[in-house]
């Protein structure tokens, strides 16, 4: 009987911390795939996917870290960037809810491009999928990036010790600086430091994201057909997995060479006002509206005269 006085207590513990367990979402606003409006004539959708790992494998995926999604309108010569953050709550495929960067490792990239479509409303139907190494490999073969940073930006690259020659000129204080690849990577993924523009944590994260796309699309303004032909198959030899056919590559580079020097409109979701802080099960996460998100979104990619502070 005295030994099971111990086990007794365990048990009642046990049972008495099961309340504890059971958090509340709050609903989670997604549509069904017939409110889903097909894209217009003209107008394409390519989800940027990147792992959160140097060294990604295929068959055994992790986390997705940078979730870009980069819309080319020929009709409408436009170039668009549209950031989504990792830790909004989503609802996953089997329709529990979660974290959007969880998705690839569970239900994979097409998974991923499902999710995001029936929240945001769009029809992603192409992705290409890569890890921080081919990030930075990509970044090299178009003569890597101009940015400017802060003093706060700054001090943190310094002390993550990116090398002297990874920047010119070396890493000092705030300024203007040409990034390799290895460096724009880290650049990219700082957190603990607010952006240029004030973003703070993951918005400032993928804010800092879409600059060095653009400053990608700034180099390649002036190039030659052979040139961007030799990124491209730079870009091809880099990535871990994409949908796209070799035709569809061939569609998007001459849409894209075509409208080289187009100046990318950038984006990003959630959009100020419309999320909160949310501790998910001792994780911090965001917790949004959907709604005005679709709306705005829909507002950026399909009028023109849309604004976009950033």
């Amino acid at each position: 009987m005295k030994r099971m006085i111990p086990l007794l207590l365990c048990l009642f513990i046990l049972l008495a911390s099961l309340p504890s367990l059971a958090q509340v979402i709050p609903e989670i606003d997604a549509l069904l795939p017939q409110e889903i409006k097909p894209n217009p004539p003209g107008m394409q959708h390519y989800l940027l996917v990147c792992m959160d790992s140097w060294a990604a494998r295929l068959g055994r995926l992790g986390y997705s870290d940078g979730m870009v999604l980069v819309t080319v309108d020929e009709s409408a010569q436009r170039i668009m960037a549209t950031s989504f953050i990792r830790d909004m709550l989503v609802l996953h495929p089997d329709d529990k809810p979660g974290r959007l960067t969880y998705i690839v490792k569970k239900y994979g990239v097409q998974g991923l491009v499902d999710t995001i479509n029936r929240h945001f409303g769009i029809d992603i139907k192409k992705f290409i999928l890569m890890d921080w190494s081919q990030v930075s490999s990509i970044v090299d073969a178009v003569g890597g990036v101009k940015l400017t940073v802060t003093d706060g930006e700054a001090s943190y690259l310094k002390r993550y010790a990116i090398s002297p020659s990874s920047t010119k000129p070396a890493m000092a204080g705030a300024g203007e600086y040409l990034f390799t690849g290895h460096a724009a990577v880290i650049y990219m993924r700082i957190r603990k430091v607010p952006a240029i523009n004030g973003d703070p944590h993951d918005i400032g994260r993928t804010y800092r994201t879409r600059l060095v796309l653009s400053s990608i699309a700034d180099n390649l303004k002036d190039v030659s057909y052979e040139k961007a032909q030799k990124i491209l198959e730079s870009i091809t030899g880099n990535i871990l997995d994409t949908n796209l056919s070799a035709a569809d590559l061939l569609d998007a580079f001459h849409a894209v060479f075509a409208m080289r020097g187009t100046k990318v409109e950038m984006f990003r979701l959630p959009i100020d006002g419309t999320f909160r802080n949310f501790d998910y099960f001792g994780g911090a996460s965001q917790l949004m509206e959907f709604a005005p998100n679709r709306e705005a979104l829909n507002k950026f990619l399909f009028q023109q005269v849309y604004i976009v502070r950033e």
